[in-house]
């Protein structure tokens, strides 16, 4: 039986757009929930936390190694130099002292790339509060309403704690601790990988060095590890990405600090006038295949700051030692030292030593056998004791400590014995350096108060910086460029008002947004200009994604 209600049959689409509005509506809903309580994208402007994070910069490769970089754009746009102007070029792989080339000031603008963009994971105090190395985006206490009021650096003072900034390093106490109390803060692995900066790599040699001499108009003199004198008729290859050694007898690859000078400079400030502090927080890194493995021995030695320091690889065995040098001509006893039997001793020998936070680590084939800390006293190493170890004059560091830098270390090379050799992929890398200074009115905002004078925020050793609770210290990775908790003085008057926060330096908890998680959309390449630094499509509009460079933040 057929049914004739009248009634028209429902339409199978009938309610979809309303279906589709409560959808979006509901997305809309969680989306600004989700961004409130638990992620936020931000755009990183300026280059304080380079090379970790990157503002407006240009990707940059050298002409005669081909090796690339970031340079920091903000000088060159903030200079006022004409587009015709040059600016200098370098090839950090080649020598930072002397530029090979130069290009025009208007070209290189062009071709500026914008920021990193990060996603932020809020902090949420009981599940997840911030904890020392994070990278958190906050509200910067002098403008925490104005167009810079988003700032993210790196998490270095945490709360109810003294802190100084010695050699480099971070040293904390309790609250009320004496200065001679304070000791070293030591970085986890993996962030102590995440903050590894470049100095030099051998696989990065000049392809033709005569037009590269031709450019600097001088001899170039050479990799940053050269063997002794005596020894270099014995090594082949120095030119290229393998270096053999043919005999068994002992041989030496010395640093050449007085052509590659070891300091805090960093190539993304290769336009940026800073001042350099020179520094022993390195980690070098080999390759070694030997011809004879049971008879190879191969270690690191860095004499610094008062003691010798060697980590390597002998006979079946790791080991790792920190000495006083240089005190006495009798034999000392070793201030820390350890040795681990190996299992094996493959054809190829990676070795990793880290000499960072007065710790040293090796690696043995990705590995790591050893992590050895060390104090410079039998009572453990306080801020004055590793600034006079670096051979600062307190006096004169007192009056100002720019002016009155830490001396450069005195040795590092490569010892290897028992066996020819070729070693391939020699690196050396750098540790941040978080650079003392003095106050200047540039840096601090006049409507805010009084402006503070002296020595900048916890870098005087006899005074510690004091870290309330619920503060927090925050500084930049590129400190020669930074403009943070060192020296922006005092907060504005609205946090007095409405929070009662009004502590120069520090960054109340509740102005912390959260830390920084991965940079989920790099900055992207020119269309059309890849890597060339003088290819016209430069100027074509940035819209391609550099996705080798989505990264997890630490």
């Amino acid at each position: 039986m057929n049914n004739h209600s009248g009634a028209p049959a429902p339409h199978s689409h009938e309610g979809d757009w309303i279906d589709t509005v409560q959808g979006l509506l509901v997305a809309f809903v969680v989306a600004m929930i989700f961004r409130g309580f638990v992620l936020e994208g931000f755009v990183i402007p300026t280059g304080s936390m380079a090379p970790t994070l990157r503002g407006q910069h240009l990707r940059m490769r050298g002409d005669y190694t081909g090796y690339a970089y970031d340079a920091d754009a903000g000088p060159l746009a903030e200079s006022g130099a004409a587009p015709s102007a040059k600016a200098p070029i370098f090839d950090p792989m080649v020598t930072r002292q002397f530029p090979v080339g130069d290009a025009e000031v208007g070209l290189l603008r062009a071709q500026s790339v914008g920021g990193d963009r990060v996603l932020t994971l809020k902090y949420l105090p009981v599940l997840f509060p911030p904890q020392r190395w994070d990278v958190p985006v906050f509200k910067n206490p002098p403008d925490p309403i104005g167009e810079t009021q988003n700032y993210i650096k790196r998490l270095v003072g945490m709360s109810n704690e003294s802190l100084v900034l010695a050699d480099g390093d971070v040293f904390t106490g309790a609250l009320d601790a004496k200065p001679d109390a304070l000791r070293i803060q030591r970085k986890p692995e993996m962030i102590q990988r995440a903050v590894w900066q470049p100095v030099w790599r051998s696989d990065w040699q000049p392809a033709d060095l005569q037009r590269l001499e031709q450019s600097l108009h001088r001899a170039w003199s050479g990799p940053a590890l050269k063997p002794l004198e005596k020894d270099r008729g014995q090594w082949s290859g120095l030119s290229g990405h393998d270096w053999s050694w043919s005999q068994s007898t002992q041989t030496t690859l010395q640093y050449d600090a007085k052509s590659w000078p070891l300091t805090d400079w960093n190539a993304y400030n290769a336009w940026r006038r800073s001042p350099e502090f020179p520094m022993s927080d390195i980690r070098m890194s080999a390759a070694f295949e030997a011809k004879n493995t049971d008879k190879f021995a191969a270690r690191m030695q860095l004499i610094t700051r008062g003691v010798c320091i060697e980590a390597g690889v002998r006979l079946g065995e790791a080991f790792a030692s920190v000495t006083p040098y240089g005190e006495s001509d009798k034999p000392a006893h070793p201030l820390a030292q350890q040795k681990v039997a190996l299992d094996e001793t493959p054809a190829v020998v990676h070795l990793e030593v880290w000499h960072v936070d007065q710790t040293v680590w090796l690696f043995v084939n990705g590995r790591r056998v050893i992590q050895l800390p060390y104090e410079l006293t039998i009572g453990g190493t306080s801020p004055r004791d590793r600034l006079v170890a670096a051979g600062v004059d307190m006096n004169l560091y007192a009056l100002d400590p720019v002016a009155n830098k830490p001396k450069p270390f005195e040795s590092l090379a490569w010892i290897c014995e028992g066996s020819p050799f070729i070693v391939r992929n020699l690196r050396i890398d750098r540790d941040l350096y978080y650079q003392p200074g003095m106050l200047l009115p540039g840096n601090q905002v006049a409507i805010n108060g009084p402006l503070v004078v002296g020595r900048a925020f916890a870098c005087d050793p006899a005074n510690p910086a004091k870290i309330n609770d619920d503060q927090f210290l925050l500084l930049g990775d590129n400190s020669p460029a930074s403009r943070d908790g060192r020296f922006w003085g005092r907060p504005h008057p609205i946090l007095k008002d409405s929070i009662g926060f009004d502590a120069p330096f520090v960054v109340p908890g509740e102005l912390l947004v959260g830390k920084a998680w991965c940079v989920y959309f790099p900055a992207p390449y020119p269309l059309g200009a890849g890597l060339k630094m003088k290819d016209p499509a430069a100027r074509s509009l940035n819209i391609v994604p550099n996705f080798g460079s989505l990264r997890f933040i630490r």
